[in-house]
């Protein structure tokens, strides 16, 4: 059994300290144990530059975009939400000392960062109000004697210092949630739930953990409850000597154990396979309801190069698109909203700076993928018109990414001559390209 804690410190050979930065991918552990104080903690000492964060491989986080020297806070933050649902989704648990929610409204590229927001919760609920609820207290105890943490609880009964508690009234409650420790009022503070495929349990923090033997006492206590919890019986690998005490039929299902993990090596193996496959063709969908550098802008390029333009793959520099001696500036912009003037800024000083330097009309090609989170039959339109006059004054092609999406669809069914004729409008067009008469 391995357990990955972040920012409480549990001594003890299976338990490995970390901070919410420096820790390992946390989908290679069994079981986390999370300070979400800490968390916060970490999250304004980077917002504030006022402490130094690295990776597990010693890359220093930034609150700013991901760059060559620091990997970005928000793209960490991401990642470590994975990271928690994969866990889970194996069967993990992770243990969360019950604070109530704060949001971290400086993250850069990360509107809506929330302390809880790594952490996949059961369907309906959310952990905040009205359902994780702050409160303040010192004393609870065990309602369910038999819960793999009532233990903790017990030990720790008259020494907590619990900052939050669970509503009942959520939705649905009985059928994920299962209560196993009451504050003196009767409040929720010990509460397991069943939740993308793992198990999340709440539990009060201590108010105070000394050093030394009380600090080992208290690791203790925690691992016990998360092998219990785990169905863990025993530590450690049974001794060699076992072999020597055989039971009827054991070799048996020792041999058709073996057979079962040799199939499921074979059928793991076709199933990365599969995703190897289903991914290459769900990227271009992406093209549809994404935003940004690697929601959409990716997809975009990929698309453009298989519809036999040259472009580069580089996300961190600026991209050409290039066709038997043509060439045009590409810029890429979505938005949950009708397309602003944002990236029109961005083109226009492209095309600016090339014709300054050349002295020649230059191309360019503006995708746009406005009103994202609706069905594109469903939009109004994508982007304000007076993207549409800048497109037109400065002789540029605007380009929703529905109708890239649609061009794709026309190069997987092997039309080249349609192909053909959309790169051609694609460089020529002055202004909104109508792919109807192109793509039907």
């Amino acid at each position: 059994m391995r357990i990955l804690a972040l920012g409480i410190p549990l001594p003890g050979p299976q338990v490995d300290n970390y901070t919410f930065a420096s820790a390992p991918s946390f989908f290679d552990y069994d079981a986390m144990v999370v300070e979400p104080g800490a968390l916060s903690q970490l999250i304004e000492q980077l917002v504030d530059s006022t402490a130094q964060h690295a990776t597990h491989f010693d890359q220093p986080v930034a609150n700013a975009a991901t760059s060559p020297v620091a990997v970005g806070l928000a793209d960490l933050l991401r990642r470590r939400q994975e990271e928690t649902a994969r866990l889970l989704a194996r069967g993990g648990l992770v243990v969360c000392f019950a604070y109530p929610d704060v949001v971290h409204v400086r993250v850069i590229g990360f509107t809506g960062c929330d302390r809880y927001f790594w952490l996949p919760a059961p369907p309906g609920m959310q952990y905040r109000e009205p359902h994780l609820l702050p409160a303040e207290g010192t004393e609870a105890f065990p309602t369910d004697l038999d819960h793999p943490f009532a233990p903790y609880i017990q030990a720790y009964r008259r020494n907590m210092a619990y900052r939050a508690y669970i509503s009942e009234a959520v939705d649905g409650f009985s059928g994920f949630g299962k209560i196993f420790a009451r504050s003196a009022g009767g409040a929720a503070v010990g509460v397991e739930l069943v939740a993308g495929g793992g198990r999340v349990v709440f539990i009060p923090p201590p108010r105070r953990v000394r050093s030394g033997d009380e600090r080992y006492a208290f690791s203790n206590t925690l691992q016990e409850a998360i092998r219990r919890t785990l169905g863990r019986a025993a530590e450690g690998p049974a001794p060699s000597w076992i072999e020597e005490y055989p039971l009827p039929g054991l070799s048996e299902l020792q041999a058709e154990r073996a057979e079962a993990e040799r199939r499921l090596k074979e059928a793991q193996a076709e199933l990365a396979q599969a995703d190897s496959r289903l991914g290459e063709l769900e990227k271009y969908r992406r093209l549809l309801w994404q935003e940004g550098k690697y929601g959409l802008e990716e997809p975009v390029r990929e698309a453009l190069a298989l519809l036999g333009f040259s472009v580069g793959q580089d996300l961190d520099a600026p991209a050409e698109l290039r066709l038997e001696g043509r060439k045009a500036f590409l810029e890429v912009e979505g938005s949950e909203s009708a397309v602003g003037m944002e990236a029109h800024y961005r083109l226009r000083r492209r095309l600016e700076e090339a014709i300054k330097e050349t002295g020649e009309p230059q191309r360019g090609v503006l995708v746009v993928n406005g009103h994202r989170r609706l069905s594109p039959a469903q939009r109004p339109p994508q982007y304000d018109d007076s993207l549409r006059v800048a497109a037109e004054s400065m002789r540029y092609c605007l380009v929703t990414a529905d109708h890239l999406f649609q061009a794709v669809r026309v190069a997987m069914e092997e039309d080249e001559e349609t192909v053909k004729v959309f790169r051609d409008r694609l460089l020529t067009t002055e202004g909104v390209l109508h792919t109807d008469p192109v793509l039907g």
